[in-house]
């Protein structure tokens, strides 16, 4: 005959509860042989509990030794101990200890999920299914097949217990060990569970029972009494049958299982996909059940992740419209202009400086640039009376050099024409109008409005200032924004610039443009034509510049920091939700610690309970994370439309889809459930699977 599957030598037990130490066992000599039906009895604090702990490799003896299968249990690791418990051996308990959200077949299937690969030629699916059809079979051999897909909460008490023993059998165990099978049930559920556990016992499976029902105890082979944590009586009822060469070729040699537990396998992938597969089946139905909690815990996450990506797609709506809507050709130039201290680039009171010469020194300076940038004259009649012969107004004719000028300002025209090249160069009497002078100029009721292309061919009178001139209308501007400056820029009428030196005296330039070539810096340049008008006057006079880019790029830096600001806010919505997940994950560990406790039991080791954690962790986070990008696509995409119907200049209507942010958000959701999550995680995984029995 073989040696005992278990064996006990003077084994102590202590538990220690802050500070107070209780004996629960002493000096316990215990064999547990292969075949045997042993029945453990005693009343309730005897110390049996405990015994069955040890006998199931729930707890270490803290004195004496114990055996299982010939080996030192002390010689054993944790991660060897959690695949003996699910390999070799079989729990059933009086409460039944079913998982709640799982319908009984998973139930049954659960120690399944941390059973090694052994056989990497069978495929997992074929590993799966081979489990699957014996959790049906056994349903069947126990009656109750028809109950497959139920839940816990719709069966009976004997019900129940019938899919505990089938859940213990799933892995054919060598050892069945039954925490008082029958204590929760009735007579008649009683009987046909200890019949279960005999027929079981015939076919060769050792089954260990602890009870203090003497009913329950006189159906066993074996009697062990147990008080006051030390053994009183140990009968045996019939001789001990060697059942070791009875058993069928099904169940795995003793041996085998400690080598295999202990040798060091590395990862594999069919495990891991099996047990992220069953991480995120009790995860999901984790959340489900708690459905509101999970709401409300992941509400913080949810706004955190929304304002990231509202931010990065509103960052990316107000990029583009500040671009298309400032940063035009005529951004990058910049204004010199003679200060005389007196009101700047817009004084025309200045006398002191005559300035350069229109036909002699303008050229000069014009040329000594000509490599780094092109230099304009700023010409310009003020408050000059326009007339029609329906209307006038008073405002401000502007000289425009050529037609790429009139292209620089980034205005299309909404009707006719620009000058040509030929009207700017012989100075003909034409002018493009600004887009709200035509309402000005011509009365509503004016009969001409009729026609497609007016006010285009109509004719406009310039009086009352240093330009006196009959105008051509050849085109109309397209609204210009103002917000940067400029303001009258849309009341202004557009001529060439020669058509107004030709009408006045001998002309000087004290204010000009120069639009940079490509490479060159536009405060650079501007700083060098200041210093060259400085010089060419004798250092006794001081010029200045404005560039319209380096205010953009100021108001684009507000812009950065009011995001960064709001930003920051996300931030700390992301950091209290993450909080909020990991208080609510602490609070799960607390609510399922008996089911951390049968989870091991059944075989899961410390990284399953940490994988299983994590997961529900993440899977929430996700979830937030999927539900605000949702959100984040609908509220920046929402602004978008928003801005092309209320700001003209940007009508047309671009989707935002900002891929940065949303990646951001999900990425942030993950790690959001990572990092919170982890401390959950861990702690559940140090959680001891006897003080998990033990938990209310």
């Amino acid at each position: 005959m073989n040696g005992p599957l278990l064996k006990l030598e003077n084994v102590g037990y202590t538990y220690n509860s802050q500070g107070v130490q209780f004996a629960a066992l002493s000096r316990v000599n215990l064999e547990i042989h292969e075949g045997e039906l042993t029945a453990i009895v005693g009343p309730s604090g005897s110390g049996k509990s405990t015994l069955l702990n040890i006998l199931g490799l729930l707890a270490r003896p803290t004195e004496g030794q114990a055996h299982i299968f010939g080996h030192a249990l002390d010689s054993l690791q944790d991660v060897q101990l959690a695949q003996l418990r699910n390999q070799g051996f079989g729990f059933v308990f009086q409460n039944f200890s079913l998982i709640s959200r799982l319908t009984v077949l998973e139930n049954i299937l659960l120690p399944t999920a941390f059973e090694p690969t052994t056989n990497p030629d069978v495929p997992a699916s074929a590993a799966d299914t081979n489990h699957t059809e014996r959790a049906l079979a056994l349903l069947r051999r126990f009656g109750i097949e028809s109950l497959s897909e139920r839940l816990p909460h719709e069966l009976s008490g004997g019900q129940k217990q019938r899919v505990a023993i089938c859940r213990a059998m799933i892995l054919k165990p060598r050892l069945l060990l039954a925490d008082e099978p029958t204590g929760a049930l009735d007579t008649s559920s009683a009987q046909n569970v200890l019949a279960m556990l005999e027929e079981l016992h015939r076919e060769g499976c050792t089954v260990v029972v602890i009870t203090h029902d003497p009913d329950v105890a006189q159906r066993a082979v074996r009697i062990i009494s147990v008080r006051d944590g030390t053994i009183v009586d140990d009968q045996r009822r019939e001789p001990h049958d060697d059942f070791s060469k009875q058993r069928p070729n099904a169940y795995a040699n003793a041996s085998s299982m400690i080598s295999t537990a202990s040798s060091q396998r590395s990862v594999d992938w069919t495990d891991l996909h099996h047990m992220v597969s069953q991480s995120i089946m009790l995860a999901k139905r984790s959340l489900a059940t708690h459905r509101g909690r999970s709401v409300l815990t992941g509400l913080g996450l949810f706004i955190g992740i929304l304002s990231l990506i509202v931010i990065n797609g509103l960052g990316e709506i107000v990029n583009n419209s500040f671009s298309k809507l400032f940063y035009t050709s005529s951004v990058r130039k910049a204004f010199i202009y003679y200060d005389s201290g007196r009101g700047g680039f817009h004084d025309r009171r200045s006398s002191d400086w005559r300035g350069l010469h229109a036909d002699v020194e303008f050229p000069r300076l014009v040329q000594l640039f000509a490599k780094k940038g092109i230099i304009r004259p700023f010409v310009r009649s003020d408050t000059c009376r326009i007339r029609s012969n329906s209307g006038g107004f008073r405002s401000t004719l502007s000289g425009v050099n050529d037609v790429a000028e009139f292209i620089e300002m980034d205005a299309p025209l909404s009707g006719g024409r620009w000058a040509n090249e030929g009207e700017f160069s012989s100075g003909s009497a034409v002018t493009v109008l600004g887009s709200e002078t035509v309402d000005q100029l011509f009365k509503s009721t004016d009969p001409r409005r009729r026609n497609g292309d007016f006010p285009v061919g109509e004719k406009i009178t310039v009086d009352n200032c240093d330009t006196l001139v009959t105008l051509t209308i050849v085109g109309v501007l397209s609204r210009r924004d103002t917000t940067m400056g400029n303001r009258d820029a849309n009341d202004v009428i557009y001529v060439p610039t020669r058509t107004l030196l030709m009408r006045k005296g001998p002309t000087y330039f004290r204010f000009f443009s120069v639009l940079p070539k490509e490479g060159i810096d536009s405060r650079q340049l501007a700083n060098e034509l200041v210093n060259y008008l400085s010089l060419q006057t004798g250092g006794q006079r001081s010029f200045a510049s404005i560039i319209p880019a380096e205010t953009l790029e100021r108001v684009r830096g507000f812009l950065w920091i009011i995001q960064a600001i709001v930003g920051f806010i996300g931030g700390l919505c992301l950091f209290v939700g993450g909080v909020g997940i990991m208080n609510m994950m602490l609070v799960t560990v607390a609510e399922r610690t008996r089911e951390i406790g049968l989870l091991k039991c059944l075989g899961a080791q410390n990284f399953h309970i940490r994988s299983y954690i994590l997961t529900e962790s993440v899977l929430l986070c996700f979830w937030a994370g999927c539900a605000a990008v949702v959100f984040g696509l609908m509220i920046n995409n929402l602004f978008a439309f928003c801005v092309s119907v209320f700001v003209p200049m940007l009508k047309d209507f671009r989707w935002v889809i900002a891929p940065v942010g949303l990646s951001l958000g999900l990425v942030v959701s993950v790690g959001c459930g990572l990092g919170f999550g982890a401390l959950p995680a861990a702690r559940a995984a140090r959680l001891d699977p006897a003080d998990c029995l033990r938990a209310e």
